[in-house]
């Protein structure tokens, strides 16, 4: 009995993933093939190959932009928000992807701290990013027992972000909850709160990640597979009914919310997430981060919710 669980596991992981393979990459790219004028006619007009992209609502509102990512430690960006970090940053939607890490991750040591600082920046170069993009700051320390002072990281956004000559800016962050229920995570969102109070005066966008309850963390690619199969059954047959990606499992968010949007990955995409991570991260790749990169849905999907 107990050598047949495992057994099913594996055929329930390699179903799904292979089931989520034909969803997320093989059929949109056959139908890019026919819908992007571009490939079908084989007659390109722009230096960069047509990108699939499964997003919702599609296109995303976050277009022409300059987008912060608003991250604790270096592997974060990978770790949680990679979807929705390289569709945003593809070259179509027009936007300038920056990265704020408000801390080297030295909670191991402080000796530890400028290698991670230089694996993140390893990690935005395999994403995409360019290395004047990318801002690891020194002023917070890292540690899971360690509370940010919202004032302090507003402040400290408001140095990075005055910078800006781009009155069309988006910062990207963790909600309430943090993923993890990570103090500095949490401490980031309500930094980002306190900046919007303290300091902006233009129409400035605050999205923070939707934080996944432990079940739905750990589906990888089960749930994702569900609302991509809602997806293209509501478009190519029930498309009068006007349906788009809204499946949503377990729980909701209950807070204010101006948007939402839904970003999820593709086999090309969750192929970064690998080399960014077990490449760009190296010296985070112990054991368990294996058991992450295998199982986390954040590889997969990323729901942002608006709330200034």
């Amino acid at each position: 009995m107990f050598l047949r669980v495992p057994r099913f596991l594996i055929r329930l992981f390699l179903t799904s993933l292979a089931l989520w393979i034909v969803l997320s990459t093989a059929i949109p790219q056959v139908l890019l093939r026919f819908s992007e004028p571009q490939i079908r006619d084989l007659n390109f007009t722009h230096l960069i190959y047509p990108y699939n992209s499964l997003t919702s609502p599609a296109p995303p509102p976050i277009r022409n932009s300059t987008v912060y990512f608003v991250i604790g430690h270096p592997d974060d960006e990978v770790m949680f928000f990679l979807p929705s970090l390289v569709e945003l940053a593809k070259p179509k939607h027009n936007n300038i992807v920056k990265l704020i890490c408000f801390s080297k991750g030295d909670a191991a040591d402080a000796s530890f701290g400028d290698i991670r600082a230089q694996e993140l920046r390893n990690s935005a170069r395999i994403v995409g990013l360019e290395p004047q993009n990318v801002v690891v700051m020194d002023k917070f320390k890292d540690g899971m027992d360690i509370d940010w002072h919202a004032a302090d990281v507003a402040e400290s956004l408001h140095t990075q972000i005055s910078q800006s000559k781009d009155s069309n800016v988006v910062l990207i962050t963790f909600d309430e909850f943090g993923v993890s229920s990570h103090p500095n995570h949490i401490s980031l969102y309500y930094g980002c709160r306190e900046y919007f109070r303290t300091y902006v005066k233009l129409p400035l966008r605050l999205y923070v990640l939707k934080s996944l309850n432990f079940w739905e963390k750990y589906s990888f690619t089960l749930l994702t597979n569900v609302e991509l199969l809602v997806d293209i059954v509501s478009r190519f047959f029930l498309n009068t009914l006007k349906i788009n990606i809204n499946v949503s499992f377990f729980n909701t968010y209950s807070g204010r919310s101006l948007s939402l949007v839904k970003f999820y990955s593709d086999l090309n995409m969750l192929s970064v997430s690998y080399a960014a991570m077990a490449y760009g991260h190296y010296s985070q790749m112990v054991w368990f981060r294996y058991g992450w990169l295998m199982f986390s849905r954040y590889l997969t999907f990323n729901h942002l919710i608006q709330i200034h």
